[in-house]
């Protein structure tokens, strides 16, 4: 029988039994649950891809980061995946937008300095 299991799927099961016992609440796991996780997570990388692949940016056939981000940011149904894959952003772009803000917060606060001075 485990033979035609692992025919129908193509990760190991062994790794995604080993995976749900890490949770506390599970004692013991029937084959058959075992076997459903296994292609429910198959299934759900297939739709997850697709939807990247839909996405992608950098040209035919290649699949980046951004494409997996923007899908985990665009689509209410993959929010919990939100902080395993952030937009990615980077180092100057983070650098400028910071002290854009830096510059914004600095003028409201001399903007609030000079309406306290004028009363």
């Amino acid at each position: 029988m485990a033979e035609k299991e692992s025919k129908l799927v193509t990760l190991p099961i062994s790794r995604i039994k080993t995976i749900m016992k890490t949770s506390p609440e599970v004692s013991s796991i029937g084959q058959e649950a075992i076997l459903l996780v296994t292609k429910a997570t198959e299934l759900f990388i297939a739709d997850f891809a697709l939807k990247a692949h839909e996405r992608e940016t950098e040209g035919p056939k290649k699949l980046t980061y951004r494409d997996l981000a923007e899908v985990v940011g665009d689509t209410e149904p993959m929010q919990f995946l939100a902080d395993v894959l952030p937009p990615k952003i980077v180092a100057l772009d983070y650098i400028r937008a910071r002290k854009a803000k830096a510059e914004e917060e600095a003028a409201k606060l001399a903007a609030a300095r000079l309406e306290a001075t004028s009363r």
